[in-house]
């Protein structure tokens, strides 16, 4: 028997009635001229899983292999147990709640033959479940590590080349049970030659069992996790050096690891658990944590680095108190504006006891801005029409004092920008913090471009809102209100828009040549024809009225 090009391997433990599907998915692959074996591992359930596995190897018996074990305490176990057992050119690691997209094995496969690839993630999707989506933006035929989002990706379910594991050493942790995904993950990406993402195709479904029976969904114990966050910068100060790709693994452990354990559950730690707890952020942080890593933190997460390193245990606990009150909406922080600088006033901003400083305060590349997209009109003036908007924006908890807000139209093709200044509405304030943020604002289509007319094309609109120093941007139309009417656009001197909305809401203005009226043909000539009709009727009418006299 000629070896499979891939290896399903699933780790099963009480997986009824989820694991059906599961298995039904891996059979039914559309693989063209690939090969497959499916190495299931029961890790001692108690629930009838065994008994599927085995009902399907009695039906695929070329296809599925079954492994039966004593309960090993976690997924990491059958999944080394299969990785020993496969016979694959790849393994991909599928959870036995979840389930393949039909083409998904061929796609990946596909991939990274193409490209000589160590890894290759296909896309997510998420059954009554949130997934990560950001890395799945387009196809990636070779992934930069240093810039791509595939790090908020470190669950096991992609497709591995078995060579590269064996050649590395890869084995899941099994004294961890929480994590242990991460780190192997983590760990293959920094070794791999290649990492590749299919993004046009639905591959793994994640399921949410209705039990909240995922591992995950259970874990409670913060040491564990300190465990795991501590263990993974250690493999990335192992396999990778300084620079962009060490950074961002550092940025998903620091933000997505280390300093999140620092959440509702630090507080009911004994006090000597909390104290190990900060020692160990405070070893890492001292080791590893950069001013580079510093600028892309979160204010929590500055705060949580700076308490831990400097041993403020009491400022720690009163600050997770607070976020953890402002989640539930009891409390909420302020923004206070110094010199063209935001800061969260989170709890003992600017405490000359605590001495934390400003800088771990501040939101000023974090500002949010709010808007909404009151109207899109035509509207003539004279011979020419422009296409007036009318809303309003604002930066979120920042008061509006003398704005200066700006539409900018970028061009789709170029990416050249026009701006375009806007009339302060008289319109009554939102709300007491943030004064009047209403704008009426008129786009000549004619003269927008420096004095002469939009080149055809699709431009893009964008809303900037300026003050106290302060400047966000971003797309705009995409918070429209609720009685805005639909967008009509017009034609002047030759041109002509068409307002529109994309996928995502925001407002685009596709610019195109008017059309000319056309002239009737031959104007005179009708005209003299009508006439002519006319007059033969009015004769014919008359000789008809002398014939009647009597």
């Amino acid at each position: 028997m000629s070896e499979p090009v891939i290896t399903v391997v699933i780790g099963a433990y009480n997986a009824m009635p989820y694991l059906t599907r599961c298995l039904q998915s891996v059979v039914e692959q559309s693989l063209g001229e690939y090969t497959l074996e499916c190495l299931a591992v029961d890790d001692g359930s108690t629930d009838g899983t065994g008994k599927e596995l085995d009902r399907f190897a009695a039906a695929y018996p070329d296809l599925v292999r079954v492994v039966h074990q004593p309960n090993s305490g976690g997924p990491s176990g059958p999944r080394n147990v299969a990785i020993g057992l496969a016979r694959g050119r790849y393994v991909f690691f599928l959870d036995a709640d979840d389930y393949l997209g039909p083409h998904a094995l061929r796609r990946m496969v596909e991939m990274a033959e193409r490209n000589g690839s160590d890894v290759v993630l296909g896309k997510y999707v998420g059954v009554d479940c949130d997934v990560p989506r950001s890395m799945f933006e387009a196809n990636q035929e070779v992934v930069d590590l240093g810039t791509s989002r595939v790090w908020y990706a470190l669950t096991p379910h992609k497709l591995f080349r078995r060579s590269f594991l064996d050649e590395r050493g890869l084995r899941f942790d099994e004294d961890i049970r929480i994590g242990e995904d991460r780190l192997f993950v983590t760990k293959a990406y920094l070794q791999a030659s290649v990492v590749s993402v299919v993004a046009d195709e639905d591959c793994y479904f994640k399921v949410k069992r209705d039990d909240n029976g995922n591992i995950t969904s259970s874990y409670s114990d913060l040491a564990k996790r300190f465990e795991t966050a501590r263990r993974i910068m250690a493999a990335i100060s192992a396999y990778s050096e300084p620079g962009p790709v060490r950074d961002a693994a550092l940025l998903r452990t620091f933000r997505g690891g280390l300093l999140d354990s620092f959440s509702w559950r630090f507080p009911l730690l004994e006090e000597s658990e909390q104290l190990k707890a900060m020692g160990i952020v405070k070893e890492h942080v001292d080791a590893l944590y950069t001013p580079e890593l510093d600028a892309l933190m979160t204010v929590p997460h500055r705060l949580f680095a700076h308490c831990a390193r400097h041993g403020l245990r009491r400022e720690l606990i009163e600050i997770i108190e607070f976020l953890k009150e402002e989640r539930a909406g009891h409390a909420s922080h302020d923004i206070v504006v110094d010199d063209g600088r935001a800061h969260a006033a989170y709890p003992y901003f600017r405490d000359e006891r605590a001495g934390i400083p400003d800088s771990c305060y501040d939101v000023t590349g974090d500002l949010r801005q709010d808007d909404r997209l009151d109207a899109v009109q035509w509207q003539r003036k004279g011979r020419r029409g422009v296409l007036r908007l009318r809303g309003h924006g604002f930066i979120e908890k920042v008061p509006t004092r003398e704005p200066a807000t700006e539409l900018v139209l970028r061009a789709r093709g170029d990416g050249r920008e026009v701006r375009i200044p806007v009339r302060p509405a008289p319109a009554p304030a939102l709300d007491a913090a943030h004064g009047t943020a209403g704008f009426t604002v008129d786009v000549d289509i004619t003269r927008a471009l420096d004095g002469g007319p939009l080149t055809k094309g699709v431009w893009d609109v964008y809303l900037t809102v300026r003050t106290q120093g302060l400047s966000t941007r971003r797309r705009y139309g995409a918070r429209k209100a609720d009685d805005l009417a639909p967008a009509v656009g017009g034609s002047s001197a030759g041109l002509a828009v068409k307002p529109y909305y994309t996928a995502y809401g925001n407002l685009s203005l596709d610019i195109t040549s008017a059309k000319a009226k056309r002239k009737p043909k031959n104007l005179k000539r009708r005209i003299r024809r009508k006439l002519s009709g006319l007059t033969r009727r009015h004769l014919r009418s008359m000789a008809r009225l002398r014939r009647a006299r009597p």
